[in-house]
């Protein structure tokens, strides 16, 4: 009986066994088959890694432990000028269309503006699980290329706050834009631990661009006539006529050398003045927008009055557009009986010269001393042909006013004309009239 019973119990234990094996392998099939929807299975390796990327979005490994979140220490930036009709096509003006430089003109107000994740309202575009801790600080500079090709700041960087930036810019030239950002960015804490979130990382994001702004002004155009002071012998050569207008035209800045009427100057020298025009409190008439800009033309001397009075008048006359498709402009003065410049008066007899010297607008005045300006001046017959000196100076020997009482005399017609480098035009046309040398004029005995 004892070898029976024993028996018994070890076929117990055996069927046991194999129970616990049974069960066993059943537990480790259910946690090596994933089923899926369509009736296949996955491998435990694909189960874990979805498993993993779950958690990942979550916050939460499977082991119940937080994940920390990458945050990136920078982000893309992408900086442009808002499209308008001012800004040009890449070709404009014989442009290279691969120079990556945005073409804008002068005195024109445009938007600047940006694009970075980090100037965006939710955080989690930028990195997952993550939040602003802070608003943006966004800086804008502005920087001019200077003619050894460095670069200078047209003003001091500032820091608006803003994604966009607006402004004008005021001198022709090529620019460097650039925009940099910063912001604090920290993880989400963790909802079921209730956990803070890690140290707030700061992210940031910068981006230049290049802007071509072009001239889009008429020139300023300066002429000096100097006659003689009694005698045949002109005091000064057309050089050195030149050389003086250089001279005032830096020294006052582009502007008139004087308007008052009591400027001894004035009675031994006539000029005209075609300039951009004032800029102070009362009148405004430099930077304007090239579709309003203007010319002011200042007249001082005698040769501008009949009598030959010292004479200062000055008129402001509306620029023209010469070309569309190039946005240039032509600042166009013309003289007659009917005009503010009704003409230059020389006397009988008496030699004289004239210069001309064109330089750009604005504030460039340092061009004065670039000869690669396309100026002319000259006298012309009714017929357009030229007048020649008479050995170094022109001399006129007939009289031909007033008009109406000499009728049968030639016509002559002084015309000047600068082109800028950009392809803006200033020109004048005005009627040159001789007078009875023999009649006593003020300030030309």
């Amino acid at each position: 009986m004892k070898k029976i019973a024993g028996f018994s119990m070890f076929l117990l234990v055996c069927v046991l066994f194999a129970f616990m094996v049974n069960v066993e392998e059943a537990i480790s099939e259910s946690t090596t088959s994933v089923v899926i929807n369509d009736g296949s299975s996955e491998s435990e390796e694909d189960a874990l890694l979805e498993d993993s990327e779950t958690s990942l979005l979550d916050g939460i490994e499977d082991n119940g432990e937080a994940v920390r979140v990458t945050i990136p220490e920078s982000a893309d930036m992408t900086l442009g000028i808002q499209d308008s009709d001012n800004v040009m096509p890449a070709n404009f003006r014989g442009g290279d269309p691969d120079s990556g430089l945005v073409n804008a003109l002068e005195d024109v107000y445009y938007v600047k503006h940006e694009h970075s994740l980090i100037y965006e309202e939710d955080a989690a575009k930028l990195a997952e699980n993550t939040t602003f801790e802070s608003d943006p600080n966004i800086t804008w500079d502005t920087k001019i290329k200077n003619a050894d090709g460095t670069y200078e700041d047209v003003e001091a960087p500032k820091n608006t706050n803003m994604a966009a930036d607006g402004g004008e810019f005021f001198l022709p030239g090529e620019y460097q834009i650039g925009n940099s950002g910063a912001r604090q960015v920290g993880e989400v804490p963790s909802v079921e631990d209730e956990e803070e979130g890690g140290e707030a990382t700061t992210v940031t994001a910068q981006q230049s661009m290049g802007v071509k702004v072009h001239d889009v002004t008429a020139p300023d155009l300066w002429i000096a006539f100097q006659e003689t002071a009694g005698s045949r012998a002109i005091p000064q050569t057309e050089e050195e006529l030149i050389g003086d207008l250089k001279t005032n035209i830096l020294k006052h800045a582009g502007h008139p050398f004087s308007t008052e009427p009591t400027n001894k100057d004035f009675e031994v020298k006539s000029f005209i003045f075609i300039e951009e025009g004032e800029d102070n409190e009362e009148l405004k008439e430099r930077d304007k927008e090239p579709w309003d800009k203007t010319a002011r033309v200042t007249l001082a001397g005698t040769l501008f009055n009949e009598d030959g009075m010292v004479d200062v008048k000055s008129a402001v006359v509306k620029t023209k557009l010469l070309s569309k498709e190039d946005q240039t402009r032509l600042a166009q003065v013309v003289g007659g009986s009917d005009h503010d410049l009704k003409g230059i008066f020389v006397r009988r007899n008496v030699p004289f010269i004239f210069a001309a010297v064109a330089t750009d607008n604005g504030d460039r005045r340092k061009s004065a001393g670039i000869d690669s300006y396309n100026v002319e001046a000259r006298l012309e017959y009714r017929d357009g042909s030229p007048v020649e000196k008479v050995g170094d100076a022109y001399l006129f020997r007939v009289q031909n006013y007033p008009v109406e009482e000499h009728k049968d005399q030639e016509v002559y017609t002084f015309i000047a004309r600068a082109k800028d480098l950009s392809g803006n035009v200033t020109e004048i046309a005005v009627p040159v009239y001789v007078v009875d040398s023999q009649a006593s004029f003020e300030g030309r005995r």
